[in-house]
């Protein structure tokens, strides 16, 4: 019998895959497995039919299954994120899903009995919420944005899809995670857009609801991110599934809730007040306790990410659930289960925040078998975009993640590793905030990140890191970086009317160093330096920049020489002349 589709030939005479007629390495088991999807292609083969099938009369686990199936997906060029050819229908098993000719005759697939979610790629500015239903029946949205290898986050108390891909407080979060990574994340049980009244409210309840998201969308291998209380979480799952979960990374959390901690009757006596609080305050539309909350959660924030967390607290969840979860969240504890856990796992804490105490982190990355403790300079249960602890967290998560960011070869420039480094600056961003208050200095830098960012997508430009008063960015094209520049001056310049914002410019073109998904290096350096030396409205560029650019339409001026910091040679600085 011969089976084809899409220039791939099943051949089960032979006992060969081949594709446009050349043989495709495929193990006899691996084979065994595609065969048998293809011929029952019109419905969901389950789990337990594949492995009676593939190993009759023998005990297997569903990981060897799970192997099988990425060894045909690799053999396809399909894999467990686009799922092209075979689908993975939640919580029963596997379909092939490609459109397939049998002997000369096509023969379309037949649809599956039942949905079968797949992981679709959105961008990091779109998200797509869905619904899966938990072993005990409780129905859980979750949230898919951004394109890449997956990365599952474990939902946290106090979260809201829809609220929270706007919010000032989440927003960067969930923007930086979904540009390398599917980033998969949801609403855990009472709370956000999942079911707001279970029967069940306990820690095996949100292992359930991960259980629940992770086999609705068939992931196979991927990374977990817990935040706080969604730490415990995380890895109890990597406990259960050691197979699955490649690598944890655990920011603000713990191994033991309130009640398991040493405490004193002072505490143990505010802890309780704090629950009489919640159930009588928690809905009011008075913000008085809310905002006693929140002081707890970020008190570095500015009046608008306060008023945000304020009303996302209304939103998320309803009086006596808050209480209930505040309750559950203090009987966790998974200390016996840590030393089970295999997966690498990243653990970072922030020193002076009041939620979790640094010790915790601390202790808990001192229990776990491999744990990489990365402390951080900060006082904020949700690290916050601008505060000195987000690029220092994003960075180390990147690296331990091991994301490399894409960067095609130099299509100008002399050698095929060139790229052009542009850094941008914010005038005087501490004194604005300290002339406009945190609400509209805040509004300001969001304003600049939205130019650039703009700027950077029409240009081809790879946005590298935010440097708390402007933003990296590599570009392949010395021209397209120039041209990017221009625009972020002129969007600027236009803002008749408006608070004032002026933005310095440096360039740079070289042979920056990549690790992971950064930059580094003299060139990078360099452009830093160049960006230092510029004034407000101004773009300043390199001469080897100005060279490789020479002849495209540019206008540049000489700006003089000048002797960067750090550097001990003076370099000619070019001015390039936007406004002409």
């Amino acid at each position: 019998m011969m089976y084809r589709f899409d220039g791939f030939e099943v051949d089960t005479g032979l006992f060969e895959l081949r594709h446009d007629g050349q043989r495709v390495a495929l193990e006899p088991q691996a084979f065994d497995l595609l065969t048998y999807l293809v011929e029952h292609r019109d419905r969901v083969v389950t789990k337990d039919e594949l492995i009676d099938r593939l190993w009759p009369e023998r005990f297997i686990s569903e990981t060897a299954l799970t192997t099988r199936v990425k060894e045909v997906r690799r053999a396809l060029g399909d894999s467990g994120t686009e799922q092209r050819y075979i689908q993975t229908a939640r919580g029963r098993g596997y379909r092939f899903a490609g459109e397939v000719e049998v002997d000369g005759s096509r023969v379309a697939p037949a649809p599956a009995p039942g949905p079968v979610d797949v992981v679709a790629p959105t961008g990091a500015d779109e998200q797509q919420i869905r619904f899966c239903t938990t072993e005990d029946g409780v129905q859980i949205a979750y949230a898919v944005s951004g394109q890449g290898p997956p990365l599952v986050k474990v939902a946290n108390w106090l979260s809201h899809l829809e609220f929270d891909w706007q919010s000032p407080v989440w927003s960067h979060w969930l923007r930086e995670l979904s540009r390398d990574h599917t980033l998969i994340r949801y609403d855990e049980r009472g709370c956000g857009l999942s079911e707001r009244d279970p029967e069940d409210f306990s820690f095996e309840g949100w292992v359930r609801d991960l259980e629940a998201v992770v086999d609705a969308l068939g992931l196979e291998s991927f990374p977990l991110l817990g935040i706080s209380q969604g730490g415990p979480v995380a890895m109890t799952y990597a406990v259960r599934y050691p197979g699955r979960v490649t690598k944890l990374v655990l920011y603000g959390t713990y191994a033991r809730g309130r009640v398991h901690r040493p405490r004193s009757e002072e505490e143990i006596e505010e802890r309780r007040a704090l629950l009489t609080l919640t159930k009588l305050g928690w809905g009011r539309s008075d913000p008085t306790y809310r905002q006693l909350f929140t002081s707890g959660f970020i008190p570095g924030a500015s009046a608008e990410q306060q008023r945000w967390f304020n009303d996302l607290q209304r939103e998320s969840t309803s009086p006596d659930n808050a209480a209930r979860f505040m309750e559950a969240f203090d009987q966790v504890k998974v200390e016996d289960l840590i030393g089970q856990v295999h997966s690498p796992a990243l653990v970072l804490h922030a020193r002076n925040e009041r939620r979790v105490p640094f010790e915790e982190g601390r202790r808990l990355a001192a229990m776990l078998p491999d744990a990489r403790f990365v402390p951080l300079e900060g006082e904020n249960h949700i690290l916050l975009e601008n505060e000195p602890a987000w690029p220092v967290f994003l960075e180390s998560v990147r690296r331990f993640l091991g994301v490399i960011a894409t960067r095609a070869a130099a299509p100008e420039g002399p050698g095929p590793d060139v790229l052009t480094i542009m850094f941008t600056d914010i005038e005087a961003s501490t004194e604005l905030t300290r002339q406009l208050g945190d609400v509209e200095a805040q509004g300001l830098i969001r304003e600049h990140n939205s130019i650039v960012r703009e700027a950077l997508r029409r240009r081809g430009g790879n946005e590298v890191k935010h440097t708390g008063d402007g933003i990296m960015s590599s570009f392949t094209s010395a021209s397209a970086a120039l041209d990017c520049a221009i625009d972020i001056q002129r969007t600027t310049a236009q803002r008749q009317g408006l608070s004032p914002l002026r933005v310095r410019i440096g360039l740079n073109a070289g042979e920056p160093l990549a690790e992971d998904d950064d930059l580094f290096g003299t060139s990078v350096q360099l452009a830093r330096r160049i960006c230092d030396h510029a004034e407000p409205g101004q773009i300043l560029v390199s001469d080897a920049l100005r060279q490789i650019a020479a002849g495209k339409g540019h206008l540049f001026g000489d700006a003089g020489e000048a002797i960067p910091k750090g550097f001990d040679d003076a370099v000619r600085l070019y001015e390039l002349r936007w406004q002409e």
